[in-house]
């Protein structure tokens, strides 16, 4: 019986203390903005790494985006990067994590897998149908915690295969990565995408 009254009475504590935390004030971060040009060569394995700190306004590290190709394996992370190009953002105490991926929006599907949201690129998605809803596609904005993440593929270079019945292969591509302060969203996680949700060739 003790047991039972303990676990009734904790759970208004608990959804109280999500509420405080939910709508916290975040730290207003530094406008950070980084260009990078990728290759694709394919037939390599060979990852091409992003990770960028973003800063609060006294410098102090608060965010890492960190970027990797669907080849690349760190176990010690506890992160499953895939894709052709994967973006994650974790909340940092130091060279710690204290989050899981916060681009994953707060959803079942979302937060089910490492891969089901939208900071993973899959080559489909950039080319055809699928770029008639950018926010899976070139140009996805991520609003969360006081800011906008915004990431970019543009310039974006197509290798024909063989079999003119293939899709092209991706074959590089330039990655533009900003992040500016945003006081109007208030929310932990990622917002889900403004545009219509695509089919399913094009997410996730």
């Amino acid at each position: 019986m003790m047991l039972r009254l303990q676990c009734v009475l904790m759970l208004p504590a608990s959804i109280a203390l999500g509420l405080i935390q939910e709508s916290r004030a975040w730290p207003t971060v530094k406008p950070l903005e980084i260009r990078r040009q990728y290759r694709a060569d394919e037939g390599t394995a060979v990852d091409s790494p992003l990770v960028a700190i973003v800063r609060d306004a006294e410098g102090a590290p608060v965010y890492s985006v960190e970027c990797h190709t669907g080849d690349y394996e760190d176990t010690a992370a506890g992160f499953s990067y895939s894709g052709d190009y994967q973006c994650a953002l974790f909340a940092v105490k130091g060279s710690r994590h204290v989050t899981n991926n916060l681009l994953a929006a707060d959803t079942k599907d979302e937060r089910s897998v490492d891969w089901w949201n939208r900071g993973r690129m899959r080559a489909a998605q950039l080319r055809g149908a699928c770029l008639d809803y950018p926010e899976y596609s070139t140009d996805r904005h991520f609003r969360l915690r006081g800011m906008l993440l915004t990431m970019r593929f543009t310039r974006i270079r197509w290798h024909p295969r063989g079999d003119a019945d293939t899709d092209p292969a991706l074959q590089g591509f330039i990655f533009v990565l900003t992040v500016v302060p945003d006081s109007s969203v208030a929310v932990a996680r990622a917002e889900p995408g403004a545009s219509p949700r695509p089919p399913r060739q094009c997410y996730p």
